[in-house]
């Protein structure tokens, strides 16, 4: 029965995906706040998660009409996110309508050279997925190399695999999180291809807590390591939507990683100045990231 359901809430998707590729992008985005407002309004225990743990993060900086506000524009970011993801086809037949370009890209190409791949970190703020599209022609193809995205199988089988597809029509080749982090190190290893990691992202293989808002977070050690045991470059990415409405991509300068001769020490340090960068990236407008989804859940609390 689950099945039926899994593939129920699948053709829905791709029946609403269908229709809103009919309509011109721009009137898709005026339907974002109407239906962000409307997800607030209706979906409870997200509200109320985004709530805490903008409550906690912000506790001594803003206050509860503050928070409130900055909830419900999360949520109008979930909603951008969704009529974006559902635009994925058309953006992918026609990436020149929607993508304004990937400035800094050069940067990565000159460290590819060296033979030991990348890893470009990508957070929340903003839509990964058209992150993937716009990495995937601007820094990946130019220069021949294959692109990766460690990613979490999404419950329902069938709209995982549809993801996958449509990632796999940017050009982006997925890694499952499950045991991800050897794989990572076999591509950058043997492909010299390029990594993406959501750092902002709770996974648990391979994991440390550091301080995230004020909170311990389970975060991925996975850069580091590469960094540390490969030598691997690290690159941040901002993620920008023109007033045109299109999208556009600046790598910034490559991450140097901090070395004490204490290994261990090595690790923690640098996974700490990660998610202190992407901590600041979010101070800027809030809103812009998904506080509705439990990052600081216990090591071994439920499972999403």
């Amino acid at each position: 029965m689950k099945q039926v359901i899994y593939w129920i809430h699948y053709a829905t998707v791709c029946f609403i995906s269908r229709v809103m590729n009919l309509f011109p992008f721009s009137t898709a985005l005026h339907l974002t706040r109407p239906l962000g407002f409307l997800m607030y309004a209706l979906l409870k225990k997200p509200r109320e998660m985004a709530f805490e743990n903008l409550r906690f993060a912000f506790q001594n900086e803003k206050s509860r009409d503050e928070i409130q506000k900055i909830a419900k524009g999360t949520f109008v970011h979930l909603a951008e996110f969704g009529i974006e993801w559902l635009r994925l086809p058309d953006m992918i037949r026609h990436p020149e309508k929607y993508l304004a370009g990937f400035h800094g890209a050069e940067k990565m190409h000159r460290e590819l050279e060296k033979g030991k791949g990348a890893i470009l970190l990508v957070s929340h703020v903003g839509n990964q997925e058209v992150m993937a599209l716009i990495a995937g022609l601007f820094l990946a193809k130019p220069v021949n190399r294959s692109i990766y995205a460690l990613a979490r199988p999404l419950k329902n089988p069938y709209l995982y695999q549809h993801a996958v597809r449509l990632r796999g029509g940017m050009g982006l080749k997925t890694i499952d999180k499950q045991g991800g982090v050897r794989e990572a190190f076999d591509r950058l290893r043997k492909e010299n291809a390029i990594v993406c990691i959501l750092i902002d992202q709770r996974i648990s293989e391979g994991s440390i807590e550091v301080n995230f808002f004020g909170r311990p977070a389970l975060t991925t050690t996975l850069p580091v390591l590469a960094a540390l045991r490969i030598g691997s470059p690290i690159f941040f990415s901002g993620f920008y939507r023109t007033p045109d409405s299109k999208y556009e991509m600046n790598l910034g300068d490559q991450f140097l990683i901090e070395r004490t001769g204490d290994y261990k020490k090595d690790i923690r340090v640098n996974t700490q100045r990660f998610i202190d960068r992407i901590e600041t990236e979010i101070r800027k407008d809030p809103a812009k990231w998904l506080w509705m989804h439990n990052r600081w859940r216990a090591p071994h609390g439920p499972k999403d």
